[in-house]
């Protein structure tokens, strides 16, 4: 592995964190866009997410075959510059009075096409610029930059929007890809060229199911994020009509006060490796997983009035905490225990499920949000969170104290029959 890959890191993370926070602004201009100039229902903001979320369904398994037999530096670029033009013509639209709410269901279908793309080629890349020794503190910037970007992202986006107006705001948003094109493009170290497995593509996706559900550690990962994904969609997918609608928020102070949630992101990726030196990492991961499904239960809870607001900061800056700290961990142990040529299929299948369920979620909240009411649909949501952390808690993760353990099982030989 070369020397400089502190310096290549350095423009992967800076590429990575573009993107990160890209999506984002997404994740909430959009929506933006579709109630606030095009005036969407419940149903359709359903809708809107599940195209968002469907090319990992159809993409997800193929994208991975594809990531671990091309360079995946080229992915990431090629993934971020069509991500910039898909979301950059938002805007063009808008400002031509073309836009239309088809219109919006198409680029974000084809923008979700290429995060696809991206989000399984990043997760594999890093292992092949960083030494496994630096792999714990890489994944940790990398996971503060998704916390922060997650928090911070749909706070920058609120703010955006009441600036400017939800079309426009999305034009930074694109602007953020192109930056992220050009943080990957100058990482130096080039990838080894890659063999071209001749297995059957029936059976190479397979493998990559295999890996995953044989392990009892990726089996928890897989089976925490999913259930936590469908329940998390349920509450975005109602949460901007929520807090514009009952609580008579403006985009701007939803903005900011999802962006304090930030600074807990930044907490817990800080904190989370000193305390599980001390703790455990097993159990340190468990409790960041329990705290982070349990702020949550404030949103619902709020009422119209100055109240509303700083209970949301509350809510998301003990999420930040929580989840940050969990996902460092969580990430760092998928790249250790999975082999380096697996890490694409692996991914694929990881995401294809994790993610894939996603439109489940959107489609739920959009008919949750219009058969019942809005504070009922984010009621049930951030309920359904609590046993999330049900398939951590039952595995073997909470015997383990340090990344060792899990490496000693790896290199133990199998048992004789």
């Amino acid at each position: 592995m070369a020397k400089g890959w502190r310096r290549d890191f350095r423009f992967l993370w800076a590429g990575e964190t573009a993107s990160l926070v890209g999506t984002q602004v997404f994740q909430l201009a959009m929506p933006l866009t579709a109630v606030l100039t095009l005036d969407a229902s419940p149903g359709q903001l359903g809708m809107l997410g599940a195209l968002t979320f469907a090319p990992y369904l159809v993409l997800g398994l193929p994208a991975g075959l594809l990531v671990d037999r091309w360079q995946r530096r080229g992915v990431l670029i090629i993934s971020s510059l069509g991500q910039a033009v898909a979301i950059g013509a938002i805007p063009l639209l808008a400002a031509l009075d073309r836009l239309t709410f088809s219109w919006l269901l198409v680029m974000a279908c084809v923008a979700g096409t290429a995060r696809v793309f991206f989000n399984i080629a990043y997760r594999s890349y890093l292992p092949a610029i960083v030494p496994p020794e630096h792999l714990t503190g890489a994944n940790s910037r990398l996971t503060a930059s998704e916390s922060v970007a997650e928090v911070g992202g749909p706070g920058l986006g609120g703010v955006l929007v009441n600036a400017f107006g939800a079309p426009l705001a999305l034009l930074a948003d694109a602007i953020s890809y192109l930056g992220s094109a050009i943080g990957i493009g100058a990482v130096r170290q080039r990838e080894k060229p890659v063999e071209i497995d001749r297995t059957p593509l029936r059976s190479q996706i397979s493998e990559g199911f295999r890996f995953t559900f044989a392990n009892p550690y990726l089996r928890a990962f897989l089976g925490e994020a999913a259930s936590y994904n469908i329940c998390w969609q349920i509450v975005q997918t109602v949460l901007v009509l929520f807090a514009v609608r009952e609580l008579g928020m403006s985009p701007g102070v939803l903005g900011f006060m999802l962006s304090i949630g930030a600074v807990g992101a930044l907490l817990g990726a800080s904190l989370t490796s000193r305390v599980a030196d001390r703790a455990g990492l097993g159990r340190t991961l468990l409790v960041a997983a329990v705290i982070g499904d349990l702020a949550p239960l404030l949103l619902p809870t709020a009422q119209r009035g100055v109240w509303a607001a700083p209970l949301f900061a509350v809510a998301f800056f003990i999420q930040g905490v929580g989840i940050t700290a969990c996902n460092v961990h969580s990430m760092t142990l998928r790249q250790a225990i999975t082999p380096l040529h697996l890490l694409g299929r692996t991914n694929a299948a990881y995401l294809f499920v994790a993610l894939g369920v996603k439109p489940v979620g959107s489609l739920l909240g959009g008919w949750l949000g219009t058969q019942t009411s809005l504070r009922t649909a984010l009621l049930i949501g951030t309920v359904g969170l609590l046993s999330t952390s049900l398939f951590l808690i039952l595995s073997p993760l909470r015997r383990v104290r340090t990344l060792g353990d899990i490496m000693d099982e790896k290199r133990e030989p199998a048992a004789a029959p």
